[in-house]
């Protein structure tokens, strides 16, 4: 038979419905941006996102397909330390619940016809698609974990070991790993990524996944024509010490107006200091200023990357993946990095310093646009949504 009489036969043969599924973490921005930013390049019948929390929310708001799951892990810290003892002890509960929440996966993949699983964050998802013989991709930026326990103590550590091998089989078990960020050499993320051949060669880099395109984003008014700082701090209570260093460094810069996206108060806040408790995306905000303050939070600084904007980040303490993008982006040329530390031996004068170095040093401004043009040629969320659906499809097409 020809392959023209092939394709007159076409309308006869049933047509295969792919869908992809999103589990994503709601520990950290990054997860649920990265998923909004390939989601958009998907019919919404052909996806479904599921996370927890505000995660979840934000999903909603798009009205994109959704599900709720459990939540895997919980995060503890105080005054800008990240504590992974605490974090371990905190957890214990949800550990031994980790098979409901894997069978609550597979129940979701077999009611909605699932073919593709892409896990963002989350173990779960990766072993309920191993059971259920479906192909599942990793989507992260982090694929090495000891490195998070070594500075702790001596049980901290026997825990990361264990840990780290946990990890290496929960990343050989997935077809493929995507790594949302640009490829060597300029790869903000790639301390943290591990070095095991089994899961070198599953790793494909796609370039920055954020949820718009740099032109499309529209800025925000400025409220004055003086230079605008944004801070993005999130809420996490151990980031207090920033947010209070933020509001004391505004009271002695009155030539800079400040903005700061967090869900701190505070009872005095100084004339040219403005907070936002909740805003949607902080892109458009982003490309309003002329310097940015914020953590290391990796898709964070993807965003900052993709729209050419200079940063102050300040990691939180021992959150070693931080720490790590702090330093590449510090080597990048694209960044100044403060620890906590800093901020309170010195209070806001190691920061005003820093901020004026940033705001006067043309370079800084100069290698950052360098980077949003790499982002713009790359389209990451395009090549990662092409690349999943090519895979959704060949893997269920027989």
């Amino acid at each position: 038979m020809s392959l023209l009489q092939i394709g007159k036969r076409k309308k006869n043969v049933p047509q295969l419905r792919d869908k992809v599924y999103f589990s994503v973490s709601s520990e950290g921005y990054g997860h649920s941006s990265r998923a909004l930013a390939i989601a958009r390049h998907f019919k919404p019948s052909d996806i479904l996102l599921a996370s927890y929390s505000y995660a979840l929310e934000r999903i909603r708001s798009y009205d994109y397909p959704s599900v709720e799951v459990a939540q895997e892990v919980k995060f503890v810290g105080s005054e800008g330390h990240f504590d992974v003892g605490k974090t371990i002890l905190n957890n214990p509960a949800r550990a031994l619940g980790l098979n409901q929440i894997v069978q609550e996966e597979m129940d979701i993949i077999k009611r909605h016809g699932v073919t593709l699983v892409v896990a963002d964050g989350r173990i779960a998802p990766v072993l309920a698609a191993e059971r259920l013989d479906i192909p599942c991709i990793v989507l992260t930026n982090q694929s090495a974990f000891y490195p998070f326990f070594e500075r702790d103590s001596a049980l901290v550590k026997l825990f990361g070991r264990s840990f780290e091998w946990v990890m290496k089989l929960w990343l050989s078990s997935a077809e493929e790993i995507l790594i949302p960020d640009f490829s060597p050499p300029y790869t903000v993320c790639l301390p943290n990524l591990s070095d095991n051949y089994q899961v070198k060669k599953r790793t494909r880099f796609v370039g920055p996944l954020v949820a718009w395109q740099a032109d499309e984003v529209q800025a925000i008014a400025k409220p004055s024509d003086k230079p605008l700082i944004v801070a993005s701090l999130g809420g996490h209570e151990y980031r207090r010490p920033l947010f209070d260093a933020i509001i004391e460094a505004a009271r002695c810069m009155s030539h800079l107006d400040f903005m700061i996206i967090s869900s701190f108060t505070t009872a005095n806040v100084p004339e040219n200091a403005q907070i936002h408790p909740f805003v949607k995306e902080a892109a458009p905000y982003f490309k309003a200023a002329d310097l940015v303050i914020t953590q290391a939070g990796h898709s964070t600084a993807m965003e900052l990357l993709t729209l050419g904007k200079p940063s102050l980040i300040v990691p939180d303490s021992q959150q070693i993946e931080q720490e790590n993008n702090a330093s590449r982006m510090l080597e990048l040329g694209v960044s100044l990095t403060m620890s906590y530390q800093a901020l309170s031996d010195s209070s806001q004068r190691a920061l005003c310093a820093n901020i004026e170095r940033l705001l006067g040093d043309p370079e800084f401004e100069t290698r950052t646009r360098e980077f949003a043009t790499m982002a713009a040629e790359i389209h990451g969320a395009r090549r990662a949504a092409e690349h999943l659906k090519e895979f959704a499809h060949r893997l269920s097409a027989y």
